[in-house]
């Protein structure tokens, strides 16, 4: 048995590491760098037929239009607007924001200095010429020109599918067409529709602006249950000579220039006016235009509005 044992020994001490079988470690794992998504494209098509590319996430806004700017804070996106036309005033978070000048003559430098991801600006023939310029320096465009309700609501929608926030965009929307669609069914028991002069601007009070045929006014004049004086008129905005509008002798006179300091009192006071029907029997009203001749979400309002002057008497 020593024997054996002395040969075993022998034996294993004889050995070299290479007969030994290597201990297996783990070798460690290396790091597989991540890859930064891509940011996401959406390509929309705005009212003037331009195909606009939009990166995602939208972050920084700029909007050109009063109507844009209620559109954007409607939709939530205030906290992202960085720049805001001069006139708009809407909603009271808005005066807080920087100026950048108006629709179509925007200051170029500020607007490029405030490195927007999208601009929101307004249609028309001819386009204003700061578009084009935004657009040659890679600048998101997205032209708003709606001219009817219709037009307002896809606005609203494009606005909502640029800056990711489209179920927002479909809630207001829906939520408009209910309002809208209540004021047309209670007008639709009234049995007259009365002659409803809209004054625009009495600068000259002896021609004052009116909204003739293809403007807002008549459009929603006519959802509200009236009838425009001015809706033979083939231009959406015209002067009416004063003798033609006693002549005409409207059952109401509303005061889109009320904001501008202009008062039932001081249209009384007109050479001639007090024989108007309107005048003598105290239907005439002042109204905030903004919410007529604004194409953004305070329509609906601008509608109750117009349908509770024009027809007390089916509303409480």
């Amino acid at each position: 048995m020593t024997g054996l044992f002395l040969a075993l020994a022998v034996g294993l001490a004889a050995c070299t590491p290479a007969d030994v079988e290597p201990t297996q470690t783990a070798t460690p794992t290396e790091a597989v760098p991540t890859s930064t998504p891509e940011p996401a494209v959406v390509t929309l098509t705005d009212d003037l037929g331009v195909e606009v590319e939009v990166t995602q996430p939208v972050e920084r806004i700029i909007s050109l239009a009063p109507s844009n700017t209620e559109i954007a804070f409607a939709l939530g996106l205030g906290d992202r607007l960085v720049g805001i036309s001069d006139w708009s005033d809407y909603p009271p978070e808005a005066l807080d924001i920087q100026k950048v000048g108006t629709g179509t003559e925007g200051n170029l430098e500020l607007i490029i200095s405030l490195d927007p991801d999208l601009v929101l600006a307004i249609g028309g023939e001819p386009v204003p010429e700061i578009d084009a310029q935004l657009r040659d320096l890679g600048i998101a465009v997205l032209a708003l020109a709606a001219d009817d309700l219709e037009g307002i609501y896809r606005d609203i929608e494009l606005v909502g599918q640029a800056a990711g926030v489209e179920e927002a965009a479909a809630d207001l929307v829906a939520d408009m067409e209910t309002r809208i669609a209540a004021v047309t069914d209670a007008v639709a028991a009234a049995t007259e529709q009365p002659l409803v002069f809209y004054e625009l601007d009495a600068t000259d009070p002896t021609r004052p602006w009116t909204a003739g045929a293809g403007s807002w006014h008549d459009d929603f004049i006519a959802l509200a249950g009236g009838t425009n004086l001015a809706g033979d008129q083939q231009n959406a905005w015209v002067q009416i000579n004063a003798e033609e509008i006693v002549a005409r002798d409207p059952d109401m006179i509303i005061l889109g220039d009320a904001n501008w300091g202009i008062t039932p009192e001081s249209v009384a006071q007109r050479p001639g006016w007090d024989a108007i029907a309107a005048v003598q029997g105290g239907s005439v009203y002042g109204i905030d235009d903004n919410l007529i001749s604004r194409p953004g979400p305070r329509v609906a309002e601008g509608i109750e509005g117009l349908a509770r002057l024009i027809h007390p008497e089916l509303f409480d």
